[in-house]
């Protein structure tokens, strides 16, 4: 069954990886058709300014398009923390890259039979019209994307080896590409958060549903991590404690 378990992460943590990448594929055709000029209406309104948060609503799952706010992030969380367990760096650089280009791939092919679902739902919740719409994004829509799953993917992987060395020093890593994102991304994590937050206070179900897993979910991961050290502590003191026992035995 051992031998099963690197090819289940791997495989989990594709499928987890394409499914982020694909959510910020698909958003980014809506902001291709704003660029070209394909949405119009609603004078006093930016379609495009409008079109771009709306974009950046629905990759995280906060346009109504999703029971479960930061889907992609919840799925690429989880499958990391298991894939990138007892691996070196150079192991899940060796492993991680070719995921990350098969996930690229994979998202890009079934980002365009997302794009007529976004723009219905943009139309229905801002009412603007569009008179011809892209079926694919820019590459910097892309370069983006893939971006932000490579600063997720390593703030959940600096956050197991945090834990495991009890040290902070891990996530400076993280902390810098977040630096970095919050300037090549628009739609910056203050954003999203407050949003987030504002909606749970209202008791919004998805996101109090959402805003629940974040505990419940980083307390299992953590709990995953530290169980083998306290396993292996709990049997270091039982074999002391049968040697103290066997010199009792042998003294007397």
């Amino acid at each position: 069954m051992r031998r099963h378990v690197p090819f289940v992460t791997s495989a989990f943590a594709l499928v987890a990886c394409s499914f982020f990448l694909w959510m910020f594929f698909a958003a980014a055709t809506l902001e291709q058709t704003a660029d070209v000029g394909g949405i119009s209406g609603s004078l006093g309104r930016d379609a495009h300014a409008v079109a771009y948060e709306f974009a950046a609503r629905w990759r995280h799952g906060m346009a109504g398009n999703s029971p479960l706010y930061m889907p992609g992030f919840f799925a690429v969380a989880i499958a990391i923390w298991f894939w990138c367990a007892g691996k070196s760096l150079p192991r899940m650089l060796a492993e991680g890259l070719p995921i990350l280009g098969l996930a690229a791939v994979c998202a890009a092919l079934l980002a365009p039979y997302a794009a007529p679902r976004i723009l219905s739902d943009f139309v229905a919740q801002e009412h603007f019209n569009v008179s011809h719409a892209s079926s694919s994004g820019t590459w910097i829509a892309s370069a983006q994307g893939v971006y932000s799953l490579l600063t997720w993917s390593t703030v959940i992987i600096a956050s197991r080896w945090s834990i495991r060395l009890r040290s902070p020093k891990p996530l400076l890593i993280p902390l810098g590409l977040n630096f970095v994102l919050a300037f090549v991304r628009p739609w910056t994590v203050a954003d999203f958060t407050s949003q987030w937050l504002r909606e749970a206070l209202d008791g919004e179900p998805a996101a109090v549903i959402s805003f629940l897993l974040v505990p419940l979910i980083s307390g299992f991961v953590a709990w995953v991590e530290l169980r083998p050290t306290r396993q292996k502590t709990g049997r270091r003191r039982k074999g002391s404690r049968i040697q103290s026992e066997q010199r009792k035995v042998g003294s007397l």
